[in-house]
């Protein structure tokens, strides 16, 4: 399927159909749990307990659909996130100690998931109580060892979410074909950066002269700020829907989104040309499609306050549950290990999702094949000889037009391998795993290029993902392929390339640099029409 046959509608649908996927399961109890967090604080300000020990129930009015109008926010929060990294992934990855980091996500996860726990304390109690207890006796603010600590405690958190360490490194060493240059680390200098105006203003603010004054001072503002939406609902129109769009902005980037053949066409023209004009709505509808059942979601909750409210008498124990469940999720998000377990269910229980998906795309469009995107003759695979010709030091990176980042490792049979050592040969590198069922259906497709074209300096690299030389073995017997299975016990080339869905796919050409990247199964005639251009550059 070309781009152009790709409507705003159709991606919608496949959105809405996408919401089945297993890859998406992490992220229902997340959002769940910030709704469900957000409906119990909403139902016990509107709960009273009158002289005979019966509930009264408060006014309500306007308030009916608020839930519903939060997860709109929340759906508008990850739809802005999903599009980013679907168009602005590349641009945000950088190499930082030798590894590809995305930026986007990382520093968005890192530092959202600390927010994500302090809504969860909030939600359980636990901040209102520390904060009054506080304030109710300042000896404890009045200590400048407080100030020290909370220095200490919000310099390191900044540094730790913009680099994912405490003593990160100012420069990155990047291979070029002109040597070795040295460039900013643009994460660590930002971290560091926001950590010296920190203590700044700890410091001119009075934090450590008149330490009891200034933390009153915070801790009022963020009562006001931060708690201010619960108090609201009684009398205003405002809601704080900013903070639901900020949740769906941090679980999304916690989350590694679902590569069906619709999304993952789209995303692979995007990356290839560069399209962001007609990518941008496709992928926007796409997202916008996923919500419709978070939306639903959202209405089944709000329905949930009578509920709710007959259980006033057990409100403290769901209070505590509900923020419990969200720092859970915080910590999760926070660690990278929410994007992971979303990583593992799309690829072991994928086959379903891509099943349903190419069936739907099929009934609506007529063609049972999946969508593929197929750069036209203004992409790059026809000027990318002219640019790295015209290019005086391409960098290392995983980029359109970047020298693929050089490993080292052995294969399943024991035969050390490097990337570099096969410079003057066209290579397709494919990253996969045995439990991708994706990657079960493309590798005869890889075989048969492999053998059609092992000849004419040519051949396919299928880096493994962390698993066992038994289990590739086992692998490779199964679906009878001969080209090597690189292995990749401890995920660095995984991560060396920032790898967060399988299969991902890159094709270098005789200089190793990357012409085009692809982001899920590839058909046959994809790999036949990209090995013959790149094979003719």
């Amino acid at each position: 399927m070309n781009v152009d046959n790709i409507s705003f509608g159709l991606a919608f649908i496949v959105g809405i159909i996408s919401f089945l996927s297993p890859c998406v399961l992490p992220l229902v109890p997340a959002y769940i749990g910030y709704l469900g967090g957000r409906l119990t604080n909403k139902v016990s300000s509107q709960v009273s307990v009158g002289a005979d020990g019966q509930a009264v129930l408060q006014p309500v009015g306007r308030n009916r659909f608020t839930i519903v109008t939060h997860g709109l926010a929340f759906v508008l929060g990850f739809t802005f996130v999903f599009v980013a990294i679907g168009l602005l992934s590349t641009a945000f990855v950088q190499q930082v100690g030798g590894r590809n980091i995305n930026l986007l996500t990382d520093i968005i996860g890192r530092l959202g998931g600390v927010l994500i726990i302090f809504f969860g304390l909030h939600f359980m109690g636990v901040l209102p109580s520390l904060f009054s207890r506080l304030l109710s006796d300042k000896d404890d603010l009045n200590n400048p060892f407080v100030s020290v600590i909370m220095a200490l405690f919000g310099g390191s958190l900044l540094l730790w979410g913009f680099t994912g360490g405490l003593l990160p490194s100012l420069y990155n060493n990047l291979e070029t074909t002109a040597g070795v240059i040295t460039q900013l680390n643009w994460p660590s200098v930002i971290g560091l950066v926001l950590a010296v105006v920190y203590l700044l203003w700890l410091f001119l603010g009075g934090a450590f002269v008149t330490p009891g004054r200034f933390w009153t001072s915070i801790i009022i503002s963020i009562q006001n700020g931060f708690y201010a939406d619960t108090r609201r609902q009684m009398t205003t129109r405002g809601e704080g829907y900013a903070g639901s769009a900020i949740m769906g902005v941090i679980f999304s980037a916690g989350w590694t989104p679902c590569i069906g053949p619709l999304y993952g066409a789209v995303l692979t023209y995007s990356a290839n040309t560069g399209d962001v004009a007609r990518a941008a709505p496709l992928l926007a509808a796409y997202s916008l499609g996923l919500g419709v059942p978070f939306l639903l979601t959202a209405l089944l909750l709000d329905n949930a306050q009578g509920m709710l409210r007959r259980l006033q008498r057990h409100m403290r124990t769901i209070k505590l549950v509900s923020g419990a469940f969200l720092v859970l999720i915080g910590y999760l998000v926070a660690s990278g290990q929410l994007q992971s377990l979303s990583a593992y269910l799309n690829g072991q229980y994928s086959e379903f999702s891509i099943d349903l998906e190419e069936q739907v795309v099929g009934s609506i469009t007529g063609n049972t094949a999946a969508p593929t995107l197929v750069p036209t003759e203004a992409s790059v695979l026809n000027s990318i000889s002219g640019a790295a010709a015209a290019a005086n030091a391409p960098v290392l990176g995983t980029d359109i037009d970047n020298i693929a980042p050089n490993f080292e490792s052995v294969t399943d049979t024991g035969e050390a391998i490097k990337l570099s050592d096969l410079r003057g040969q066209v290579v397709v590198l494919n990253f996969w795993a045995t439990w991708c069922a994706p990657c079960k259906v493309e590798m005869p497709e890889f075989e048969q290029a492999y053998q059609a074209n092992s000849d004419n300096n040519f051949t396919v690299l299928a880096v493994n993902n962390s698993e066992t030389v038994e289990q590739v073995t086992a692998f490779r017997d199964e679906l009878n392929v001969s080209f090597p299975f690189v292995m990749d016990e401890q995920g660095e080339i995984q991560r060396q390339y920032g790898v967060v869905s399988y299969p991902s796919t890159y094709i270098l050409n005789k200089q190793g640099v990357i012409i085009a990247k692809q982001f899920g199964p590839m058909t046959g005639e994809q790999i036949e029409t990209l090995v013959a251009k790149a094979l003719a550059s």
